[in-house]
């Protein structure tokens, strides 16, 4: 049987917690639904945290031979509030990091996740790391998570970024969403000690603002010193020549499922440092394909290191283009979801007939 003929004869409806807005969650369901796509399938998508449920969508829902959810708990928590909704046919879960890495600890969550999880035919994690939490948690759910790496994506754009260069250097990026997850101020103090010994040096984060507190301290700081930026939202297809215009990328998260803006970095060619988490270890193998820091006060010995050994910079940007090329490209990335969407799909069949 072709796999691929097999599913394009079926309606897939893709729910995303957000679509619209430029965050992780959209990132991936953009990726994954342009590379379902590009393969023939039928996609609709409906952004649950974006979007208002109608009539119209009762059909979609209707028609669908299949279900793919992004994000646990947020589904969950939506679809508790339309009660006439029956998950009936077949659905995926593809966590979205959050879920796993902060959800999974709240015993609340964890009861609510699992009333969705229970039924689910699949359930897709990004990492080795990811696979064991959703198991410890569920352990009855085992035989059906997989791991399928993220992949990057980043569409071309004819339009540069709209936003105005960086001067200095070394010019550090954070593309980070503004919410005490993504813990934007963890280098603050090294950074401030640093421009003594690299005067020009500047730090910029980019990402939508999704906590107000976080924000308004990232306004005071932009207002206090004349090196740190906020550049506020940028669309995915011009991410590009934004990464090009930096010379370091940095993820400070406390945690992370796997961070699609490095692995985008390592695909533009950038070096990339980050912190020592689950997540970001998925990606970096330490001094190979990027550098990890465990306290901030590592981060001013290995930035260093990093500017002064121009060796180590372009061995870190050949290795991480290579890894990519080779473990994220989108080709195999929706090759295992459609392989898991056949294996779904042929069981319904199979206890139908």
């Amino acid at each position: 049987m072709n796999k691929n003929g097999f599913i394009k004869d079926k309606k897939i409806l893709f729910f995303t917690p957000y679509y619209q807005q430029n965050r992780g969650n959209s990132t991936t369901a953009k990726r994954i639904v342009n590379g379902l796509k590009c393969q023939g399938m039928n996609v609709v998508v409906f952004a649950y945290e974006e979007d208002t449920w109608n009539a119209k969508w009762d059909n979609h829902f209707q028609e669908a031979a299949l279900y793919h959810v992004l994000h646990l708990k947020r589904f969950a928590q939506w679809f508790k509030r339309l009660p006439h909704l029956m998950l009936e046919k077949p659905y995926i879960l593809t966590s979205g990091g959050t879920d796993i890495n902060e959800d999974l600890k709240n015993p609340d969550a964890v009861t609510l996740m699992k009333s969705v999880a229970d039924e689910s035919c699949a359930i897709t994690v990004f990492s080795e790391n990811g696979q064991s939490k959703m198991i410890d948690a569920y352990p009855e759910l085992t035989d059906r998570v997989y791991v399928i790496p993220q992949s990057v994506w980043l569409p071309e754009s004819k339009e540069p970024a709209p936003i105005n260069p960086v001067k200095g250097y070394p010019k550090l990026l954070l593309p980070a969403g503004l919410r005490p997850v993504k813990d934007v101020f963890f280098l603050l103090e090294e950074l401030v000690k640093m421009r003594e010994t690299w005067p020009e040096l500047t730090f910029s984060i980019l990402g939508a603002a999704l906590d107000d507190d976080v924000l308004q301290e990232v306004k005071r700081l932009q207002a206090k010193y004349d090196w740190f930026y906020y550049l506020e939202e940028v669309a995915l297809d011009q991410m590009f020549d934004v990464y090009d215009q930096f010379d370091v990328v940095l993820n400070t998260s406390i945690s992370e499922g796997q961070p699609t803006s490095l692995l985008e970095a390592m695909y533009v060619g950038k070096p990339i440092m980050a912190r020592k988490i689950p997540g970001n270890e998925s990606i970096i193998k330490h001094r190979k394909t990027g550098l990890l820091f465990e306290t901030a006060t590592e981060f001013p010995l290995l930035l260093t290191d990093l500017l002064q050994k121009e060796n180590l910079n372009e061995q870190l940007c050949q290795n991480a283009k290579q890894h990519v090329s080779l473990h994220h490209s989108v080709e195999q990335e929706i090759k295992q979801f459609l392989h898991v969407y056949h294996h779904c799909l042929a069981k319904k069949e199979e206890n139908i007939y």
